[in-house]
């Protein structure tokens, strides 16, 4: 026992490991759901898993980091999201790299980091105009639509380095993302007005997508039957419902979003104004998705209910 626990020790001061809300409780579940012996016989079993999950997360945060700084900007979602081992692109003087792509059904985040060869351009208020475009799904409905939006992260001084996020939500993803692209249209600093994509020339960089799987809910499910939803999708990542345009969806959108955990703890999901269109709006048939990223991850096993504003949604 005092070498286990000297062990995490150990590895928590080295490195940060991140474990969804929830992970703990049900741990215990199983734990309590043992018998008197098989508690007593698995449980090195069980340590020897946790060993080995902590010190996944440790390889994952180190490769993932550009310094210490940027690893920190990225946030608690750095584990689960995909190192991209990509070339730098250098434009204007600027050195594009992307650095991991974190994805579920609906949500598609590039993280890009720039770095300024030629001075300190990226320092200060940076504007950003971008999309991760995805290979998409047939849904039959013709026209697709999705959201898109770019935000500045911060800024490491020392390596004059900026990192970026490039959010996508409501694509419709085909089974094979082969030949999904990072696209940045516009880098401004706003401080001086200087468009820093000079002549037209944009970003565009192939990337590796692998959404996290997502817990689906039919319309008879309590959280989907709430919404009025065709179908509700759960992950790590986030919440997404999808409505028929005659559903009264709109009655949702522009809302916040809070997952309820089996240990009584609220985990925000503000909105964004992640959303997407399967066919034109209004026409038969068609559908809407609405997506709310949460503020950090969630095991979804221990989610309980889910408040819309001030409406609240059970999930089981």
């Amino acid at each position: 026992m005092e070498q286990f626990d000297e062990l995490l020790k150990e590895l928590a001061q080295k490195e940060e490991c991140v474990v969804p809300k929830g992970f703990d409780e049900r741990m215990q579940d199983v734990l309590d759901s043992l018998p008197a012996k098989a508690k007593k016989a698995g449980l090195g079993v069980v340590k020897t898993a946790l060993i080995a999950a902590v010190a996944c997360a440790v390889l994952l945060g180190t490769a993932f980091a550009a310094s210490p700084t940027l690893r920190e900007l990225m946030g608690s979602f750095a584990p689960y999201a995909q190192e991209q081992e990509g070339e730098p692109y250098v434009i204007n003087g600027i050195e594009f790299r992307v650095k991991s792509v974190l994805a579920d059904d609906f949500t598609v985040r590039a993280y890009v980091e720039a770095r300024d060869l030629e001075g300190s351009r990226l320092d200060g208020d940076v504007g950003i105009w971008g999309l991760v475009d995805i290979p998409k799904k047939d849904t039959g409905e013709g026209f697709t639509a999705s959201t898109f939006s770019g935000s500045f992260l911060g800024y490491d001084r020392e390596r004059k380095a900026a990192l970026f996020v490039i959010s996508d939500w409501g694509q419709v993803a085909a089974d094979d993302l082969t030949g999904a692209e990072v696209r940045i249209f516009s880098l401004e600093n706003r401080e001086t007005g200087v468009e820093l994509l000079d002549g037209g020339e944009n970003f565009c960089a192939p990337v590796e997508v692998k959404p996290i799987p997502s817990l689906s809910m039919g319309p008879d499910a309590k959280l989907a039957s709430g919404l009025r939803a065709e179908e509700v999708r759960l992950s790590t990542v986030g919440l997404s419902a999808i409505f028929r345009y005659d559903a009264g969806w709109g009655g949702f959108a522009g809302k916040n979003v809070q997952a309820k955990l089996a240990d009584g703890s609220l985990v925000d999901a503000p909105w964004e104004g992640g959303q997407g269109d399967f066919g034109a709006e209004s026409a038969e048939g068609s559908r809407k998705v609405l997506v709310w990223n949460f503020t950090e991850p969630v095991d979804v096993e221990s989610i309980e209910g889910i408040y819309v504003g001030e409406d609240y949604f059970p999930v089981r």
